[in-house]
C-alpha cells in the first residue's frame, strides 16, 4: 500500500466517523449546559438535522474557528466585544 492510498482510505474512514458523531447525541450530564449555550445564543447549530432541528453536533470536534465564534458571542452577550 502506498502512502497516497493509506492517506485516501485514512480520509474516508474518518469522514465516516465524524458523520455518526455530527447529531445531536449527547450525555445528560451536560444538560444544563448545553441549554444554557443554546439559550444565550451562544451555539447556534449547523445545518438542520432531518427531523429539521438545528444539528449541534456535541460529540464532533471543536475547531479554533468555532472555539473563537463562541468565545466572540460570550464576550458579545457581556458587553465587552
Amino acid at each position: 500500500m502506498t502512502q497516497d492510498q493509506f492517506n485516501e482510505m485514512f480520509k474516508v474512514a474518518m469522514a465516516a466517523y465524524r458523520a455518526e458523531l455530527q447529531d445531536n447525541d449527547c450525555g445528560s450530564y451536560s444538560a444544563e449546559g448545553r441549554q444554557f449555550m443554546i439559550d444565550k445564543g451562544l451555539m447556534v447549530g449547523g445545518n438542520p438535522l432531518p427531523n429539521g432541528e438545528p444539528n449541534y453536533m456535541w460529540q464532533d470536534f471543536l475547531t479554533r474557528e468555532q472555539f473563537a465564534t463562541v468565545l466572540f458571542r460570550y464576550a458579545k452577550a457581556l458587553g465587552v466585544a
